[in-house]
């Protein structure tokens, strides 16, 4: 089996290494590629052999070259041994998914139908799969799996991307009758490297979030169980004990380091950075115009949103705006901005304790499908962000209401 390929891209985009904390949990066996590394059609994994799942699984995808197949069923994989490998009993019977972490349709590319269909086949072992809730695996997670497979940036179509599990300080736990304790983890990671037309390295780094209390967030902004953070190479590093290639970490957009030059002429306000994000409309590119953040500070909120009035959608849409501090708020330049970043400016004041209902939203929309209301101070940095989906929305004519952080 070929594997992952670091030279893929024309230039080097090699697999991490582990810090010292992590090396001493590395699975190491005879069977394996330098005692470590278990090569499959398309891409690599490295175990965790403490946690039974994968440290990291390094994919190499060709957009050109990609066939639909058919999936098969998992089984375990013989090199890296029963033992070290999380098999069906930990998937029955409650809310966990065996997530793919080197997606089958991505693997799915060859020369021939042939050998895509071997490469997706071989995404089927247990060695593949990590812990995930069923809600964030068949949504969340495959939401930005189909934007990374459909990326339009890649020159000739090929990316190389690096997934896998965030532990956290107190994971949820799984055990089947017999068996071991497994952990959930509670965020995974996928960094997504690929060369732009002009042959320039482009990376972009993420963490999706699927049990916020388990990890430890020591940098005084909240995380938020569900969401999807464009980060920093440096977090994902620090939270997961892996240390990608210089030249990956250097290309993030995204960054690490505080100075107050940054503070003031990028207008950054954490570090490092960490943003919200959908979809490929909101991702940071590098020199892209960054927004603060008050949404610890100031206790402001969208309350609730009318997605699906009845009668006439547009005109029936209302956002509801709720003022928990102890200060009139004036309300005067404030925007309102959907996840297109189309807006819409308020006006007036708010006094303490009170709500107020903005209608009129046009041009915002608030597809039921899902989407993202945020809400801007007139200093432009963001005082709360609320996102949807499908399922969330209620019956026609019933207001959606958003939980407070606490």
């Amino acid at each position: 089996m070929t594997g992952f390929d670091a030279m893929f891209l024309g230039i080097g985009a090699p697999m991490p290494r582990f810090q010292a904390a992590l090396d001493g949990d590395v699975l190491r066996r005879e069977t394996l590629d330098q005692g470590v590394y278990a090569h499959y059609a398309n891409y690599t994994v490295v175990m965790n052999a403490a946690r039974r799942e994968p440290v990291f699984a390094a994919l190499n995808i060709d957009q050109n070259a990609l066939h639909v197949v058919d999936s098969r069923s998992w089984r375990p994989d013989a090199r890296i041994g029963a033992a070290h490998q999380l098999t069906d009993p930990y998937y029955d019977r409650n809310p966990w998914d065996k997530g793919h972490m080197a997606r089958r349709a991505a693997a799915a590319w060859g020369d021939s139908l042939r050998a895509a269909k071997r490469a997706s086949d071989d995404t089927y072992y247990y060695s593949n799969a990590a812990l995930q809730h069923e809600n964030f695996n068949r949504d969340e997670w495959v939401a930005l799996e189909d934007w990374v497979l459909e990326h339009k940036g890649p020159k000739d179509g090929r990316l190389s991307v690096f997934s896998g599990p965030v532990p956290g300080a107190y994971d949820r736990t799984v055990e089947p009758p017999g068996l071991p304790i497994a952990k959930v983890p509670p965020a995974f990671f996928k960094v997504m490297c690929y060369c732009d037309a002009a042959g320039a390295l482009k990376v972009h780094a993420f963490m999706l979030t699927q049990d916020v209390a388990a990890l430890k967030d020591r940098r005084g902004r909240r995380l938020y169980d569900f969401e999807n953070y464009q980060v920093t190479v440096a977090e994902i590093e620090e939270l997961t004990g892996l240390v990608f290639d210089d030249a990956i970490a250097a290309a993030n957009p995204l960054l690490s380091t505080d100075t107050q030059e940054r503070r003031r002429s990028m207008g950054i306000t954490h570090f490092p950075e960490r943003l919200e994000t959908d979809g490929p409309h909101e991702l940071m590119e590098t020199g892209d115009p960054r927004h603060g953040f008050l949404d610890d500070e100031l206790d402001v909120f969208i309350a609730a949103a009318m997605i699906d009035p009845e009668g006439d959608e547009t005109a029936g849409e209302w956002v509801s705006i709720l003022n928990l501090t102890n200060e009139i708020v004036d309300l005067d330049g404030w925007r309102l901005r959907d996840r297109m970043r189309r807006e819409r400016r308020l006006e007036g004041r708010l006094d303490p304790g009170a709500a107020i209902a903005v209608r009129d939203l046009s041009p915002l929309r608030l597809p039921n499908a899902g989407g993202t209301i945020s809400l801007f101070h007139a200093n432009g940095m963001q005082v709360d962000r609320v996102r949807y989906k499908r399922r969330d929305v209620p019956a026609e004519g019933r207001a959606l209401v958003f939980a407070y952080p606490t």
